[in-house]
Order: C-alpha cells, then sequence, then structure tokens
C-alpha cells in the first residue's frame, strides 16, 4: 500500500545521498559560483556610464514585466528579457514574488481606503 520507511531507505532516500548526486550537487555549485564571478568581473569592468545604462534597461524592463504587464516569471524571463529558463531564475523568481506580494498588499489597501469616497488620486 504505496512507499514504506524501508522502500524509501532503499529507493528514493539512498538516491538523494548516492555518490553520484553528490557529485552532481558539487558540480552545479562550482557552475554557480563561476558564472557569480564572472557576472562580477563583468560589473566591475563597468564605467559609472556603461553600470547606469545597465541598471536603468533592466528596471524598465522589470517595470514592465512585474508593473505593468503583472506578467508570471517565466513571461519576465522569455518575453521580456529574451533569457533561458535557467539564467538568474532563482534571484529573479525572488523579487518577482516579493514585488507580487506589494502589489497584491497595495491593491488591498487601496480597495479599504476607497470605500470611504474621497476624490483624490491616493490609489490611482
Amino acid at each position: 500500500m504505496g512507499n514504506t520507511e524501508a522502500d524509501n531507505e532503499n529507493g528514493f532516500g539512498q538516491w538523494l545521498n548516492s555518490p553520484e548526486l553528490k557529485e552532481l550537487r558539487e558540480a552545479w555549485s562550482a557552475a554557480e559560483r563561476q558564472q557569480h564571478a564572472e557576472d562580477d568581473a563583468w560589473w566591475d569592468s563597468l564605467d559609472y556610464n556603461g553600470k547606469s545604462q545597465a541598471f536603468r534597461q533592466i528596471v524598465k524592463l522589470m517595470h514592465k514585466a512585474e508593473v505593468l504587464d503583472r506578467g508570471s516569471y517565466r513571461y519576465a524571463m522569455y518575453d521580456i528579457f529574451s533569457l533561458d529558463y535557467g539564467d538568474g531564475l532563482s534571484h529573479y523568481m525572488m523579487l518577482h514574488n516579493l514585488i507580487h506580494q506589494g502589489l497584491e498588499a497595495e491593491a488591498g489597501s487601496c480597495k479599504q481606503i476607497d470605500k470611504d469616497a474621497r476624490s483624490d488620486d491616493t490609489c490611482a
């Protein structure tokens, strides 16, 4: 009737602790560290104007994907940034989720505020 603890020890659990999977995790971590180092070196090589231009463009694209279009993280990665699935995904997913939580909280707050029939544009 389904998996037992003994099955997990001899199957999935054993695989999770296998030398092959440990080696794969270490290789993945090494590749991530290398990518981070290359990204940092690229950023450090930019002058002020290059950093400013890169920042403005990324923020503009994020604003479009997240605030204006309210798209998914996949929409942002594929359609707005024209990137493949893995490029910066873990960091972007965290930002995406936080941005959308904030937008949803703001929308809920504005619904409460708008009930007082004010004529200003506080929540426009």
